[in-house]
């Protein structure tokens, strides 16, 4: 059975206050994926629209204009896995490219979690335990006696 990223041994986890202070760094790779994100959708559209135009016509009138959106939409996907590892590599992942949802492995009540975070959220206000589908981001409630941890279930 693979393990999941969160139960590996040498893990990074994060604390909430080490997850805030990556969030410029983390941030503009999430802007970046978003915007190849985008390319992609547009690019595969093309490339449906290339598809049915070279069904509805005999020959191959289309084929090196299919081959060549093949190719670039390859580069983007690349492109896309080069920002997931970048991620990775700083103990981060990528969990919605389209989203650009990234969450940042980390305990709470001793149970695997993960903090959540999306583009348009000014700082990390959402977690959800790791047996939790991606969907079920919670708010981080903040309790009087320990204000960098979200509270228990």
């Amino acid at each position: 059975m693979m393990q999941s990223q969160v139960d590996r041994p040498n893990t990074k986890r994060f604390t909430l206050d080490e997850a805030n202070a990556m969030l410029p760094l983390v941030k503009s790779i999430a802007e970046d994926i978003l915007s190849v994100y985008r390319t992609v959708t547009s690019r595969q559209a093309d490339l449906r629209r290339l598809l049915r135009q070279s069904n509805r016509t005999a020959g191959s009138m289309y084929a090196d204009e299919i081959a060549e959106s093949r190719i670039d939409l390859q580069i983007e996907y690349d492109r896309i896995w080069q920002y997931r590892e970048e991620l990775e590599s700083l103990g981060v992942l990528l969990r919605q490219p389209q989203e650009g949802l990234i969450e940042f492995p980390t305990l709470i009540d001793q149970c695997e979690a993960f903090y959540s975070w999306k583009p348009g959220e000014p700082t990390v206000t959402h977690w959800r335990y790791a047996d939790d589908p991606w969907s079920h981001r919670r708010d981080i409630v903040f309790s009087d006696r320990n204000p960098g941890d979200a509270n228990s279930r």
